[in-house]
């Protein structure tokens, strides 16, 4: 296990933008299917809003083989977004996703004493949010209190799936890991979610001083940023850990 140096925050951006430059339709076509295999997901009745949650790993570690693919100078895989089903790591990566569904929600709940409920109210049925009675409320407070406690959990899993994919190791092993690299690489993490709010920032302004002209291009933009995004979390993982698979 690796410490990074605090600008490999902005290395991994950069190597971010470099991949989704090398395989920009490619990329693109599977991050797609990834939001439409979500969507699907999301029409389930009673699980929809949970599914997308527990199949993350499954799907993220398929955009994390197309970015190792890029990396080694090969040819993206076709089905690399589906290649975990293929894999004896569905069962342990659906696990992970379950737990960090349960910490997902286990944290939002945590703000509902903090402000009577209204973040929760306001994420799981935003139709029905009254905006006035958003201001007034302690919803500032719950949100603080949801970060305090998703922060440290969101540390745990943010390398799971790679851990327990190409590393072999048990889910509970890849928490435990996952948790103690993010805290050793914790000041490149720092420049790196400065950068990111960097660069939404400044999309939102060039949005905002065009007076609507470029909102157009607002969706493509966002829709490359965030594939951007999961590149990203390859080159923080190789930073880490080593590029070789061990199972």
């Amino acid at each position: 296990m690796n410490t990074p140096i605090p600008k490999a925050g902005l290395q991994w951006i950069q190597q971010g933008f470099q991949t989704f430059k090398k395989h920009p339709f490619e990329l693109l076509f599977m991050f797609f299917g990834l939001i439409f295999f979500n969507l699907g997901l999301s029409l389930i009745p009673y699980l929809g809003s949970f599914l997308p949650f527990v199949f993350g790993p499954v799907l993220g570690m398929g955009i994390m083989h197309a970015c190792r693919d890029v990396d080694q100078g090969k040819p993206i895989a076709t089905g690399s977004l589906l290649i975990v089903f293929r894999s004896p790591a569905l069962k342990p990566l659906l696990l992970l996703g379950c737990l960090y569904t349960m910490a997902l929600v286990g944290s939002l709940a945590c703000s509902i004493p903090v402000d009577d409920g209204a973040l929760w109210n306001y994420l799981t049925d935003p139709s029905k949010a009254d905006q006035k009675a958003l201001v007034k409320s302690d919803i500032g407070w719950g949100m603080l209190t949801f970060f305090a406690v998703y922060t440290p959990a969101a540390m745990g899993f943010w390398y799971g799936a790679p851990l327990v994919m190409w590393h072999g190791m048990g889910v509970a092993k890849a928490i435990f890991y996952s948790f103690f690299a993010v805290w050793r690489a914790r000041k490149a993490f720092m420049v790196y979610l400065l950068a990111w709010c960097g660069i939404l920032s400044f999309v939102a302004l060039l949005v905002s001083l065009s007076g609507g002209v470029l909102g157009v291009l607002l969706l493509p933009v966002m829709l490359t940023i965030s594939l951007v995004m999961y590149c990203t979390f390859y080159f923080s993982y190789t930073a880490m850990f080593s590029r070789d698979e061990v199972v």
